[in-house]
């Protein structure tokens, strides 16, 4: 099962690369998502009409729910980076200012540094508060994929994820979630990042260190996860700032997961005003 973020509405992927738009009362993919139904109930909507892959695609986030991340949770990637894995993982919140959608604007404050990361996102379905990994992954309702931009150098100075994660178009996310296991389960998923074409990052879900269980038991220690809200699993080896090679203007990045049409995002200079800078909607080209 594969649904489809709309503007104004949620649509189901096809066989054939389509999308059915669904006779729902829902506003919006993410709208359905905090409401904690399985994706399985929409499987049974009735189809309004029907639309080519990529017309009015919208961002699955619905606004206010909350976007964690995690911190060096891929094996390649601490082995690439030659980090040490911390006992206490870094957890950090993705500022809802950065989910704009549209283009990457690389900031004005730190326009040098810009990097992607290919993620796995997991979208919460229930209530979850000091949960055990096995009830905290049957919690997972779909996953999308994302882009946790990120400015290195604004990491780096300050050692606050949140900040620098957080500006706007910083949290791109694609249009498709998908039943977890109509792309390999949590293990199986793949995971692939490209810029302008040129493979980057490639990995799949059991690369993970804290597997996508133990990663929300973990963060509803200390927080109670809702209906809706998103967690972002990490990153694996290939970031740009491990190859010395950070984002620049007319960039395009693609996240991919599995056989889902991807994440595509540009990069523009902030110089640019809004009408400048013809942002690619969530998950399409424009």
């Amino acid at each position: 099962m594969r649904f489809v973020a709309l503007r104004g509405g949620v649509g189901r992927l096809e066989d054939d690369g389509t999308v059915a738009v669904l006779d729902v009362a829902y506003g919006g993919l993410g709208e359905f998502l905090a409401e904690g139904e399985p994706l399985a109930w929409l499987a049974r909507a009735a189809v309004r009409s029907r639309l080519a892959y990529g017309e009015g695609l919208a961002s699955p986030v619905r606004p206010g729910s909350a976007v964690w991340g995690v911190g060096l949770n891929y094996r390649s990637k601490q082995v690439a980076t030659r980090r040490r894995v911390a006992e206490q993982p870094v957890l950090f919140l993705k500022a809802p200012g950065a989910l704009t959608g549209g283009a990457i604007a690389l900031p004005s404050q730190a326009p040098g540094c810009v990097d992607y990361e290919g993620e796995i996102a997991v979208v919460v379905g229930r209530h979850l508060h000091d949960a055990a990994p096995d009830v905290a992954v049957r919690a997972v309702i779909g996953v999308v994929a994302a882009n946790d931009v990120t400015a290195r150098d604004v990491m780096r100075t300050t050692g606050n994820p949140s900040l620098a994660k957080s500006f706007p178009g910083f949290g791109q996310f694609g249009a498709v979630v998908a039943d977890p296991e109509s792309i390999g389960g949590f293990a199986g998923i793949e995971v692939r990042t490209t810029v302008n074409g040129q493979l980057r990052q490639h990995d799949h879900g059991d690369g993970m260190i804290l597997p996508v269980g133990e990663l929300l038991a973990l963060i509803s220690r200390y927080t109670l996860l809702r209906p809706g809200d998103i967690v972002l699993t990490g990153t694996p080896a290939g970031t740009g700032d491990e190859l010395g090679r950070y984002l620049a203007p007319g960039d395009v990045v693609e996240v991919g997961l599995g056989d889902l049409p991807p994440l595509c995002s540009r990069v523009v200079s902030s110089s640019l005003s809004d009408g400048q800078r013809q942002p690619l909607t969530a998950g399409g080209k424009k």
